[in-house]
């Protein structure tokens, strides 16, 4: 790995490096201090977020401006569980579901509700390119846009309510 293209990301109890240049992925224990596994990112690209859960390691790549990949990684061997392609501009797990802003082929962009499980859609909403963040709990998703405006979905179905 070369020292000036790395991409370090801690988590939980797993240490990320990733060498762009060479699309290698290299996990390590950052409680044992022993590697893990290492393996090459298909397409791979720059890491623009990483997160995890008990058993998935959730990965946001960017490629080119509007493209890229999320990649859904096995914590024990670093197999790809899923995928969705394209670029994921921000990402949030919640319970079960994974929380994605996608963009389209036209600029269309709209969060996507996926099972952390298999990366099934559960249900997609578009937003506007002025979203700046969301909030998730059991209930709502409260979107927020640099205009000010807000609006508010039900978080299991994706209704629009407010």
């Amino acid at each position: 790995m070369n020292k000036e293209s790395i991409q370090r990301f801690e988590l939980a109890e797993l240490l990320l490096q990733y060498d762009y240049l060479s699309n290698t992925l290299l996990c390590r224990s950052s409680v044992e201090g022993k590697n893990l596994w290492i393996r090459k990112i298909e397409d791979g690209g720059y890491i623009l977020d990483a997160d995890e859960n008990e058993e998935k390691i959730f990965i946001s790549m960017e490629s080119g401006e509007k493209s890229g990949q999320f990649v859904v990684l096995n914590k024990k061997d670093g197999l790809t569980d899923w995928f969705i392609p394209g670029k994921a501009y921000m990402f949030r797990l919640y319970l079960n579901s994974v929380y994605l802003i996608f963009v389209d082929g036209d600029d269309n962009f709209f969060l996507i509700k996926a099972s952390s499980e298999d990366g099934s859609k559960l249900w997609h909403h578009p937003v506007n390119n002025r979203l700046h963040s969301y909030n998730i709990n059991n209930e709502f998703v409260t979107l927020s846009y640099n205009d000010g405006t807000t609006e508010i979905l039900d978080s299991g179905t994706g209704i629009h309510l407010r």
